[in-house]
Formats: C-alpha cells, sequence, structure tokens
C-alpha cells in the first residue's frame, strides 16, 4: 500500500505538518510504504501558469500511489490557498482513491471547514474518505509539538482505520 501524505500549509509554524510527521511515523511503524510532502520546500504556481517542477513531481506521486492523507489549515473557515494550487494542479490522476484529512486551526469553531476539502475530492474525482477527520487547535500544541492527550489517541485511531480501509480497498 503506497500512502502519500501531503502538508499543504505553507506557514513556517504549521501545525497541521506536525499533525502529517505524526501519522507518517505511525504509518512508518506498521511497515506501510509511506511518503510525506511539505508544501512549504515546493514551488507553487498558480493555476493557468506552467506547472513547477515540485508539481509535476507531485502530480506524478498522486498517479502512483494507492491513497492520500491531505494536512490541512484551516483559512476564512476553507482550505488554504495553497491546498487550493495543489489540488487544481495536481490531482487529476487521484480518481477513486482512499483519501483523509487532517487539520489543524486556530479555534474550535472551524470543524466543518473540512467539509469543502471533502465536497471537492468526491465530486471532482470521485474519491472515497476515510469517515474520520482530525481536527486539532492552537490549544492542542506547544511551540512546535502535539500536547494534547486526546488529538494524539484520534491520530492513532486515525492510522490504524486508514491502514484497514486502505488494504481492503486496494486488494
Amino acid at each position: 500500500m503506497k500512502t502519500l501524505i501531503i502538508s499543504s500549509s505553507i506557514s513556517k509554524k504549521s501545525r497541521s505538518f506536525i499533525l502529517c510527521k505524526e501519522v507518517y511515523s505511525r504509518l512508518k511503524q506498521n511497515k506501510i510504504e509511506v511518503e510525506l510532502i511539505d508544501a512549504r520546500s515546493m514551488e507553487l504556481n498558480l493555476c493557468h501558469t506552467e506547472k513547477s517542477e515540485s508539481m509535476n513531481l507531485l502530480s506524478e506521486k498522486i498517479a502512483n500511489c494507492d491513497n492520500i492523507i491531505i494536512g490541512m489549515g484551516v483559512h476564512c473557515y476553507s482550505i488554504n490557498d495553497s491546498l487550493k494550487i495543489l489540488l487544481d494542479n495536481c490531482f487529476s490522476e487521484a480518481t477513486e482513491k482512499l483519501f483523509g484529512i487532517i487539520c489543524a486551526a486556530g479555534g474550535e469553531k472551524s470543524y466543518l471547514s473540512t467539509m469543502h476539502l471533502t465536497q471537492i475530492c468526491m465530486n471532482e474525482w470521485r474519491m472515497i474518505q476515510l469517515p474520520r477527520i482530525v481536527y486539532a487547535t492552537g490549544q492542542d500544541f506547544t511551540e512546535d509539538q502535539l500536547k494534547n492527550k486526546n488529538v494524539i489517541e484520534r491520530l492513532d485511531v486515525f492510522s490504524e482505520e486508514f491502514i484497514t480501509i486502505g488494504k481492503k480497498l486496494i486488494s
């Protein structure tokens, strides 16, 4: 099972990247073939322009993986701009793949913002969503580390279910 984790935030202090690293570690421990992509290291060109080399590489990785985990930050109760760029330019080969969402937001009232990503992935590419989302807020972190035991437990369950369902879908 080839899994691609995409941390879409370009913030230097990205909390969604911390969540992505946590899931990456859990999948690696379970001997899953997994790669973590950090949008902060990519050159992101706007839609309707030529894709950068890193965006072309991501498109290839998406085409060749079995499933995708998307890490996102919340901006104005929706997906962030860098994720929108990646979706518009790199996801054409994501059709019918399993995907999961891990999200970091500033506060507790944005938890439904992940539904925009769900709608895009399910309607545009007929992707299948893991019916569990990990949502964390700024209070769940110290400066650069996850501290909330409840969120840590949810990451454990998310990872276990992603492995179980992912293996069933590609069998």
